[in-house]
């Protein structure tokens, strides 16, 4: 079970973001903070807006989560030069959500609980795999993701509330008619170009690179040749498979397990039935009903029930078969159907019972009386359910025994291994954000492995989790810190960067001596063939055309409309080569031939607008409010 929560936790506080997501999108509009030296609150605030306090355990936590995501992607600590800035952000977003709260409070936002938790069962990971919501499987993903109930509703709370205000603010926003047709136009709007491309790639020659440029870039660039830190280790894992192997029930034992849980073997009682179905048509429940009885008085006076199925009932799947439904099950019919069929005798004709396909009569064909499975059919079930529960129990218990010697500061992983039954491995290279197969790269576990007290004093790891039925302790045995490549190792490597190098600059200047013969008047398709460039002929363009690279879309709609005369732009694409292009001139597509996209169109332009003054509504309460932060939180 826990295996299949933490695949769906993918390693990450995911329920977090998902219950904030709508805040997350506001905070990009956000400016910098109007926040003041320290001074009014204890070090065990991050910060304090107009008198509530943000505990610091807020902000410690979001640097940790950072460093250790930062740790999985890059295999390094997060740069000195950065620390800084990302630790302001954290600030930031915390005082962020703490003003859209207050605000929110006193503008008298409000959500039912019984909404709140409808959302809640909506979250994917809280359902099974019929996909229906389980509160017992809900509980174990927060468990294992390490939120309270508490935490998660009250986030979801504040996530409705922000998308009541959204709402509010968006919905009422609207575009006057000359304001709706400029947007329009900037939107849909063409302009035509033609551009060549000097590659980068191509430029880059293969002319050989001097040594001393190498050691140079090298000595430069030594944080780009990082290896990877790793450790060597030595694990040893308690797994409840293995428990189970070793658990031997008695017959006693099973004998129990069948009495205590008996009912779960009991067969419930099965009845056949047929059924006349009347759907109500339209508004009209009098005349459904009114058929179903005149039907019914027609079976009651003997005539046969299955001809009566195929003559009047609606029910296509069974109407052909004379209402015939089979043998069922009360749970199979929930409702005022199950109630009245389970409450007749053999022979009886019930009816009209309404249900949300129309009116029904009921005929109870045969009863099958409820019966207990025999003990020998489900020995095999008791005897996997047997070691299942016993090694649980075990499992939990060596778990509470594991605790208990690392806290009397057992160092010795064979001795431990040795006396409370787990398996022992190795592993030669361990890598921080990698880690190594069998034991994988489960985040916990990259924290235990690279924790201080495991890499330099000696101590155990652990015990992580890598599944409900997993359990591993770690010992280091050789620490290998990150260190930069031997420069024989990356010369090539280095090379290569340097002649990229050499084909940006080179690219660069060719655009450089371009642009201003054109702009004399010169044309592209004149001057290419001494340049060896191929001329893309001139055509118009819209925002965002994928037959053009990105970065020569952005530089061609961000430069201003020829007013006389074509103008000349070169822009630098993601590849480092450079484009020269010739902007001649624009129009505005035509698009009256196409009236859904119209409507998209304009009802897209109003939502960015209002999503703009809910921005606007957040900037205002964050310049009104009182914002103190304290800096020196993360040391």
């Amino acid at each position: 079970m826990l295996q299949r929560i933490r695949d769906r936790l993918h390693g990450s506080k995911w329920l977090a973001w998902v219950a904030l997501a709508p805040i997350a999108a506001i905070f990009v509009f956000w400016g910098g903070s109007n926040s003041l030296d320290f001074s009014n609150a204890g070090r065990e605030d991050a910060a304090v807006v107009d008198g509530e306090k943000i505990p610091a355990s807020d902000a410690v936590e979001a640097w940790s989560d950072t460093q250790r995501r930062w740790s999985q992607q890059f295999g390094t600590e997060v740069p000195a030069e950065q620390r800084a800035r990302i630790q302001e952000n954290i600030l930031d977003n915390l005082v962020m959500r703490k003003v859209m709260q207050l605000r929110m409070d006193e503008e008298n936002f409000r959500v039912s609980e019984q909404r709140i938790l409808s959302e809640i069962e909506k979250i994917p990971a809280f359902r099974n795999e019929d996909g229906k919501y389980d509160p017992a499987l809900a509980r174990q993903v927060l468990a294992a993701n390490g939120i309270t109930e508490h935490e998660l509703f009250n986030q979801t709370r504040s996530s409705l509330v922000l998308n009541q205000l959204e709402a509010g603010l968006g919905n009422s926003y609207f575009l006057m008619p000359e304001e709706t047709r400029r947007l329009f136009d900037l939107e849909n709007e063409e302009r035509e170009i033609e551009f060549v491309k000097f590659d980068a790639a191509q430029l880059a020659g293969n002319e050989a690179i001097d040594d001393a440029s190498v050691q140079k870039y090298y000595a430069d660039n030594g944080d780009r040749f990082m290896t990877t830190e790793s450790v060597s280790l030595e694990y040893a894992e308690l797994r409840l498979e293995q428990i189970a192997t070793q658990v031997a029930p008695t017959e006693a034992d099973l004998r129990n397990l069948y009495d205590e849980n008996h009912e779960a073997y009991v067969l419930d009682e099965r009845r056949r039935a047929s059924h006349i179905l009347f759907p109500v048509e339209g508004d009209d429940d009098a005349a459904a009903r009114k058929q179903a009885e005149d039907v019914l008085a027609e079976a009651r006076s003997g005539k046969d029930f299955a001809e009566l199925a195929r003559k009047y009932s609606k029910d296509s799947s069974t109407a052909v078969s004379g209402g015939e439904l089979g043998f069922v099950q009360h749970k199979d019919f929930p409702g005022p159907f199950g109630d009245t069929l389970f409450g007749m005798k053999v022979g009886d004709i019930a009816g009209p019972v309404k249900s949300q396909f129309g009116y029904h009569l009921i005929k109870l064909e045969e009863v099958q009386a409820g019966e207990a499975k025999p003990f020998d059919e489900v020995r095999a079930e008791l005897d996997a359910q047997y070691r299942q529960d016993k090694a649980a129990e075990i499992f939990s218990e060596r778990q509470d025994q594991i605790a208990a010697l690392l806290e009397k500061g057992e160092t010795d992983l064979d001795k431990m291994a040795q006396s409370l039954g787990l398996t022992r491995g190795s592993i030669a290279q361990f890598l921080r954000g990698g880690g190594a197969e069998p034991l994988g790269s489960n985040t916990e576990l990259q924290d235990a492995v690279f924790d201080d007290a495991t890499l330099s004093q000696g101590k155990i790891g652990g015990p992580v989790a890598l599944g409900e039925d997993r359990l591993v302790l770690v010992k280091v045995t050789g620490h290998r810190k990150a260190e930069v490549k031997p420069l024989a190792e990356v010369r090539e490597q280095i090379v290569q960067l340097l002649r990229h190098d050499r084909g940006i600059e080179a690219a660069k200047a060719a655009a450089a001596a371009l642009v201003p013969k054109l702009e004399g008047g010169e044309k592209l398709a004149t001057l290419a063939p001494a340049l060896k460039v191929a001329v893309e002929p001139a055509r118009f363009v819209g925002r965002g055309d994928p037959s053009i690279p990105a970065a020569l879309g952005t530089a061609v709609f961000e430069t201003p409309r020829p007013a006389g005369k074509p103008v000349v732009k070169s822009a630098t694409l993601d590849d480092g080569s450079t484009v020269v292009f010739v902007l001649t001139r624009t129009r505005v597509s035509d698009t009256s031939g196409n009236p859904q996209l119209v409507q998209q169109q304009n009802a897209r332009l109003a939502q960015r607008s209002g999503s703009g003054d809910v921005a606007a509504y957040f900037n205002e309460a964050k310049r009104k409010a009182k914002i103190v932060k304290n800096p020196k939180v993360f040391e």
